[in-house]
C-alpha cells in the first residue's frame, strides 16, 4: 500500500509574530532525567465517506490555521529542548506538519488492518530520535488522505522528553477543538506545578534515570514483534468478575485486564525458559527440565497528575508518571486473578500513599532516585522477567472530534522488528467505540508465539479484528 508525501513544512504559533521576546521554560526534575529521546506515535482514524463536501485543500488550510492556535496554548512545545531548557524564540520553532496521500481506500485496508504499514502514516516511523535533540520537533503530525474521500488517519509523533501519554491526549483534544471552533472551552497547557512540584536538580554529566541500562527495561538482542488484541465489553466484565478478591472487591477493567495478560505473559515466558533449559542427552532423549525458579515484575506507568492533592490539571504539560511495581513468584503460572490482582493495586497505592507525598516534599529528590534503585534491586535480586504496562485509557481520545465526528479507530505504530524496540511492553487503550480495551503487545517472537496460540488467553482476546466505517 503505497503512501506518498504530498508536502513537509513547519508551523508556528499564532503568538510568535507579535511576541518577539526571549521565552524559556526549564525543564523540571523528571522532564531532564525521565524523558526520553523517542516519538511516542499514534494514530486517528476518521470516516469522511458520508462527508461528501469534504475538500483536501480546505481541510489542510483549516488544520494549519488550528495547530498554530494550539501551539500558542503550549508555547513550550512549540519551542526546541537546549540543554535543560526549552527554548521557545529559536528561529525555528514550531511542529511538524505533513501533508500524505494513501492510495488505497480506507474501508478495505480496515477490513483486515495490517500493523506494519501503520508506521507508514506517522511522521517518524523510526520512533528513536535520529538528530540532535536541540534541533528536533516536539511535536509533528501527518494528515493521511485516503483514496476517493474515504478518510482521513492523522498520525502524530511526540516526542517523549517533556510529553507523556496525559500531554499527547491534552494537545490533541485542545487541536481538535480549535479546529472545530470550540477552542474558547479549553484551559491552556501549563508547565508551572510541574517545574516547581519536581524541580532540576544537578547530577553528573549524561546521566538518565531510565535508559537502555534500566534494569527493568529488559536487554535488548532477541527479535520482537508486535501484536494487536481486542477485550470487547462482554470480556472485560467478565475479566473484572474473575479479578475480584476480598482485598479488592472492584478491580478496575484496566487493572483486570492488565492482570490477565500479565498472566499468560507469565506462563508463555515460562514455557520459554523451561525449553531452554531443556538439555539433550547421549541417546539423544531430551533431559528433564532444570527446575529454576525465577519472578515476574509488572511495572505499571502511573498518571500521578490525578494522585497528588490537590489533583493537577490533564493539561498540566510534562511527563508527570512514575511506575509502580508487583512483584510475582512466576514459577507458579497457574496464577489467580484475583491474587495478582491484589498485588497490583497494592502497588498502586504505594505510589498514590507512600511516594508521590515523599516525591514532591523536600525529599523528593531522594525519594526518587530511592524507589530507582529498589526497583532495581527487585529485579537483580530475584531474577524477574518484567512487563511494561501503560494506559491510555479514560483520557477522551475515543471521543476527539476535529469537525468530522468521532474516530473509527485509534491506533499506534512504528517499523516492527527494530533493535530500539523495547520489548515486553503493553499499552492499554480505549477502544473507539468506547466499550472494551486494546492492548498493543510487544514480546520477543518465541514468547509472542505462544501467547498469541494460548487457547485460554483467546477465550477473552480477539487478535487484530478488522474495523467496520458504520
Amino acid at each position: 500500500m503505497e503512501v506518498e508525501i504530498i508536502s513537509r513544512e513547519i508551523i508556528r504559533s499564532a503568538a510568535f509574530q507579535r511576541d518577539q521576546q526571549q521565552k524559556t521554560f526549564p525543564l523540571s526534575l523528571l522532564d531532564i532525567y525521565i524523558g526520553g529521546q523517542t516519538y511516542t506515535p499514534i494514530i486517528l482514524f476518521y470516516s469522511t465517506k458520508k462527508n461528501q463536501s469534504n475538500n483536501n485543500e480546505n481541510t489542510i488550510s483549516s488544520l494549519k490555521l488550528s495547530l498554530s492556535k494550539t501551539l500558542a496554548r503550549f508555547p513550550m512545545l512549540a519551542g526546541r529542548i537546549k540543554g535543560n531548557f526549552v527554548d521557545y524564540c529559536s528561529y525555528n520553532n514550531g511542529a511538524l506538519f505533513v501533508e500524505a496521500s494513501v492510495k488505497a481506500s480506507m474501508a478495505d485496508f480496515l477490513k483486515n488492518p495490517v500493523l506494519q504499514f501503520l508506521a507508514n502514516l506517522i511522521p517518524f516511523p523510526d520512533i528513536v530520535l535520529k538528530e540532535p535533540l536541540e534541533t528536533a520537533v516536539q511535536v509533528a503530525a501527518q494528515v493521511n488522505f485516503f483514496s476517493c474521500g474515504t478518510g482521513i488517519a492523522l498520525g502524530f509523533s511526540f516526542l517523549h522528553k517533556m510529553i507523556d501519554g496525559a500531554t499527547m491526549s491534552a494537545f490533541i483534544k485542545t487541536w481538535a477543538a480549535s479546529n472545530e471552533g470550540t477552542l474558547e472551552k479549553l484551559a491552556c497547557g501549563s508547565y508551572e506545578a510541574s517545574s516547581s512540584l519536581f524541580p532540576p536538580r544537578e547530577i553528573s554529566s549524561g546521566y538518565n534515570l531510565i535508559s537502555s541500562e534500566t534494569p527493568f527495561l529488559v536487554a535488548q538482542g532477541k527479535q520482537s514483534s508486535s501484536r494487536r488484541f481486542v477485550f470487547d465489553a462482554m470480556a472485560v466484565s467478565n475479566l473484572k468478575v474473575r479479578a475480584k478478591s476480598q482485598s479488592v472487591p472492584n478491580p478496575t477493567s484496566v487493572e483486570a485486564v492488565t492482570c490477565f495478560i500479565w498472566k499468560y505473559a507469565m506462563k508463555a515466558t515460562s514455557t520459554c525458559k523451561s525449553l531452554d533449559n531443556k538439555e539433550v542427552v547421549g541417546n539423544g532423549k531430551e533431559a528433564s527440565c532444570v527446575d529454576t525458579k525465577w519472578g515476574s515484575l509488572l511495572v505499571h506507568i502511573v498518571n500521578m497528575r490525578r494522585r497528588i492533592q490537590p489533583p493537577l490539571s490533564e493539561y498540566e504539560v510534562g511527563n508527570i508518571f512514575w511506575m509502580s511495581c508487583a512483584y510475582h513468584e512466576a514459577s507458579d503460572t497457574d496464577a489467580n486473578l484475583g491474587d495478582l490482582e491484589t498485588i497490583l493495586r497494592q502497588s498502586l497505592l504505594e505510589i498514590t500513599n507512600d511516594f508521590i507525598p515523599k516525591a514532591i516534599g523536600e525529599d523528593g529528590f531522594e525519594t526518587i532516585l530511592s524507589s530507582l534503585h529498589q526497583l532495581g534491586l527487585a529485579y537483580y535480586a530475584k531474577g524477574s522477567e518484567s512487563f511494561i504496562f501503560s494506559s491510555w485509557c479514560n483520557m477522551g481520545l475515543n471521543t476527539v472530534n476535529f469537525g468530522w465526528n468521532k474516530p473509527i479507530w485509534i491506533a499506534t505504530g512504528g517499523k516492527p522488528n527494530e533493535s530500539s524496540m523495547i520489548p515486553n511492553i503493553i499499552l492499554l487503550m480505549d477502544r473507539a467505540s468506547g466499550e472494551g480495551i486494546e492492548a498493543w503487545i510487544t514480546l520477543d517472537d518465541e514468547t509472542m508465539n505462544l501467547l498469541e496460540n494460548d487457547y485460554e488467553f483467546l477465550e477473552f482476546a480477539s487478535p487484530n479484528p478488522g474495523i467496520t466505517l458504520d
